[in-house]
């Protein structure tokens, strides 16, 4: 059994307290609704630490928390302005508003294509990637499914997903 804390991927950060009984405002980049549901930890960075917290609490938008433990305004001020993530292992994907996965690279383990996120897009029927070849240049719109994302490493600037074979070859334009 390992007592060492999972590898953590970032997905939000903290902004103020609401009320008095250590109630929390919060912003998750995550486009995953079950990361941030009643039962589930999140690990606040803490002097480049993550400590988990159970969350005991969430409203209906979710940009409103209650943490175990924190249960005064004083608790609640000493996490504000803190990060927190969730578990590296869990298949999960973070979109920042701001487009910061563009330029990662995408890795097709089905079909060993390889391309650069050149633009995140959100359209009604969900979020996409367009996705450059760098040999060809030839964009590849790849859904954002987060059954397919294998693993995402985020140093690297590199996401690992297994696509429905033909995917790739199917949307190329030319």
């Amino acid at each position: 059994m390992s007592v060492l804390p999972p590898p953590l991927t970032l997905v939000g950060k903290i902004h103020s307290k609401h009320g008095y009984d250590g109630r929390l405002s919060i912003e998750c980049f995550a486009t995953s609704n079950k990361i941030i549901s009643k039962g589930n930890y999140l690990f606040v960075i803490i002097d480049g630490k993550g400590v988990p917290f159970c969350i005991t609490d969430v409203n209906k938008t979710k940009e409103l928390i209650k943490l175990k433990g924190i249960d005064t305004e004083e608790k609640a001020k000493n996490l504000i302005g803190l990060p927190f993530g969730v578990p590296s292992s869990a298949k999960m994907s973070v979109i920042p508003q701001d487009n910061a996965l563009v330029g990662f690279t995408i890795t097709d383990e089905t079909s060993n294509f390889t391309g650069v996120i050149s633009a995140v897009e959100e359209l009604p029927q969900g979020i996409m990637f367009s996705v450059e070849h760098p040999e060809t240049k030839n964009t590849v719109l790849i859904p954002l499914v987060e059954s397919w994302i294998t693993r995402i490493e985020e140093k690297q600037k590199h996401i690992y997903m297994q696509l429905p074979e033909g995917l790739v070859q199917l949307n190329e334009t030319p």
